[in-house]
């Protein structure tokens, strides 16, 4: 990493909770940080987006989807509790968070936000400003705005100044850092990119205008063999203009079935479901190729020249003939691990990665790239999109306008110039750093001795352990007011001392929780919270009783922890069916997962894996009809899988024959 301020913000998101607003031009390599941060980061992470599409292409879920919103305002005086309608698995889940990260974070209103806050500060059982979890704001303020309707922002006004995300009640009051990326990738073209910079500070010059309207050609017609795509304001535009052209071409057309499994929201569809094809059709690849050849990626442009019944034959530019299949896009949902967050498989869709491309919307144009490109921004009815549409282009040779730009196309609003003009206030340096490194340590220091966790989850066997109030969560509650002040040897004494305390409980509890729960599943479940809670932060106070206290040293200890089943009755009512095959498919696939450079997750969650050791599927079709896997899945990994059920079998059938010896 050779750019100073991608340093400086992976080093925010590596050891600090500070809120982090990383922001920049088009190209400035936001998106690519984001996988940085997936592939590489230590904390437990979740990923959300506004809409559906952006969550697919950031590998997250939506926000309304991880906190359960309505899409109605979310007015900050009347709250609901939230956090009272998830089930135990979420709360954990979002218990543990670390790190939430927010792409197109432009595109967010501020009562969302708040509302975020207000459910992880509730769930949490902490005053910090989401519950003292991190985020990670991605995005850019001169690209597309919230779509906020008449009668929602009537009812928003009275609370917020503007529709914005920085407009939020829990942004006024929380610091944060705003780190400006501003080395771009995408354009080499130094005038073009002046005119970009000028139209994101919404001071396009008159010299930019003249130079930018040299790219209108009237009545343009591109060449055949000069694929160009039209980017349009409106989405009935893009429709008409796809559809016109696919009917001038000769032939009969050839539809591909997109095939969907479990959930998977209809706003986050990559492509059409029925994808109707001709031989000639100019077609957009909406995937990355993830072979190693890398072929393609998401907005390459090219033409069909054959089409088969699963395959479709794609001329690009560069010389390529690229036969496509259908590929597989997962619907991401969080999970709890273990000591980790996973990515479970929610559901599927599978088909063929490529959509007409005569025109697409400038909306979902964003995050793409284009070397030839038509623009129309005539009929720009709202802030971003002239500037979303044209820094889509690589250079100005590459561009041109269907219709003359005039200065009214490009629409500002003086909200988001105020904004920047104040947060270069919160551009960071080494010795901020140092200060929000400081300011986590002591935020980890106050975790150690929080016990909320434990009061929460003892709700149901209080009857058991009545010291803990006095003795663990009054003497929690004065100590937290004094820790900033506490040397190591203070430090280390606190922890020996809440260490014998729970060490006390934890031995009652294990003499006394077999009766009390007796074969209630629902009870054996808060037990074994309660209990994995207690034995966690036994390690840790332990760990502490003896040395002292910093950030590496804390994180460690967290990240070395694994789940522990702390009871015998647990781990029956949670034994899987044919546990040893079980253990073997999860280490293959953590196996796989290193080699490809992907999360484990990514490629099967825990559930799917436990459902190939019970079924025990003995061909690739079985395989495929596994929950989470399909026909791609199937494909590339079913024979990897086949070959250690037929292993397991082999050895199970081997000692039934040996016992029937005896």
């Amino acid at each position: 990493m050779d750019n100073p301020l991608l340093e400086l913000a992976q080093a925010y998101a590596d050891t600090t909770n500070t809120l982090i607003f990383l922001t920049g031009k088009a190209g400035t390599g936001k998106t690519t940080f984001l996988r940085a941060v997936r592939q590489n980061s230590k904390k437990k992470l979740a990923i959300v987006a506004p809409t559906g599409v952006a969550a697919i292409n950031a590998g997250g879920m939506t926000i309304h989807s991880l906190f359960q919103l309505p899409f109605g305002p979310l007015l900050p005086e009347t709250p609901d509790r939230p956090e009272v309608s998830y089930n135990a698995e979420k709360r954990e889940l979002l218990q543990s968070l670390e790190l939430l990260i927010i792409d197109e974070i432009s595109m967010v209103r501020p009562d969302v936000l708040d509302q975020i806050d207000l459910i992880l500060r509730n769930i949490r059982g902490n005053t910090h400003a989401f519950g003292g979890i991190q985020l990670l704001l991605i995005g850019d303020l001169a690209q597309l705005s919230p779509i906020v309707r008449e009668e929602e922002w009537g009812l928003l006004r009275p609370y917020y100044a503007t529709p914005y995300f920085f407009s939020s009640l829990v942004l006024q009051r929380t610091p944060y850092v705003r780190i400006e990326l501003d080395k771009v990738y995408r354009q080499t073209d130094q005038a073009f990119v002046q005119i970009l910079n000028e139209m994101r500070e919404q001071q396009l010059s008159a010299d930019g205008l003249r130079l930018l309207n040299e790219r209108y050609i009237k009545d343009f017609v591109p060449d055949q063999a000069d694929p160009y795509i039209t980017l349009t304001t409106h989405n009935r535009i893009a429709q008409q203009l796809n559809a016109e052209r696919l009917e001038a071409l000769q032939g009969t057309d050839t539809e591909y079935r997109a095939t969907i499994r479990g959930e998977f929201p209809a706003d986050a569809y990559p492509t059409e479901i029925s994808l109707k094809l001709k031989v000639g059709a100019q077609v957009m690849f909406v995937k990355n190729d993830s072979s190693p050849e890398k072929r393609y990626y998401n907005g390459k442009i090219g033409t069909v020249t054959r089409l088969e019944a699963d395959r479709v034959h794609v001329a690009t530019p560069d010389g390529r003939d690229i036969a496509v299949e259908a590929l597989e896009w997962t619907n991401v949902k969080y999970k709890l691990d273990g000591d980790t967050i996973g990515e479970q498989n929610a559901g599927s869709f599978a088909q063929i990665p490529l959509k007409l491309a005569w025109a697409i919307t400038i909306h979902k144009s964003q995050g793409l790239t284009f070397d030839r490109a038509i623009i129309d921004v005539s009929e720009a009815f709202t802030h971003g999109q002239a500037y979303v549409a044209l820094s889509r282009c690589r250079s100005l040779e590459g561009l041109v306008l269907r219709n003359p730009v005039s200065a009214h196309n490009v629409i500002s609003d003086p909200a988001v110039t105020r904004f920047n003009r104040e947060a270069e206030l919160k551009k960071p340096d080494q010795e901020t750093l140092r200060q929000h490194q400081e300011a986590y340590r002591l935020f980890l220091l106050s975790e150690l001795f929080n016990f909320t966790g434990l009061r929460e989850r003892i709700k149901r066997f209080n009857q058991l352990l009545p010291g803990l109030e006095g003795e663990v969560f009054t003497v929690a509650e004065k100590l937290s007011r004094q820790l900033a002040t506490y040397p190591d040897d203070r430090v280390q004494k606190a922890a020996i001392y809440f260490r014998e305390k729970l060490e006390t409980a934890a031995t009652s509890l294990h003499q006394q929780l077999t009766a009390v729960v007796g074969s209630s599943k629902e009870l054996a479940g808060k037990a074994d919270e309660l209990l994995r809670w207690i034995m966690t932060r036994l390690k840790l106070l332990e760990g502490f009783s003896s040395q002292s206290f910093t950030t590496e040293s804390y994180l460690d200890l967290i990240r070395g922890q694994k789940a522990i089943l702390s009871h015998s009755y647990l781990k029956t009512l949670n034994a899987k069916p044919n546990e040893e095959l079980y253990e073997r498919l999860l280490q293959w696939r953590d196996q796989t997962a290193q080699s490809e450079q992907v999360l484990s997750s990514m490629l099967f969650s825990d559930q799917t894996l436990a459902a190939v050791a019970a079924k025990l599927p003995t061909t690739l079709k079985a395989i495929s009809g596994v929950k989470g896997i399909g026909p791609e899945k199937a494909n590339r990994y079913g024979a990897a899988m086949l070959t250690l059920v037929r292993a397991y079998e082999q050895e199970i059938s081997g000692a039934v024959d040996q016992a029937s010896l005896f």
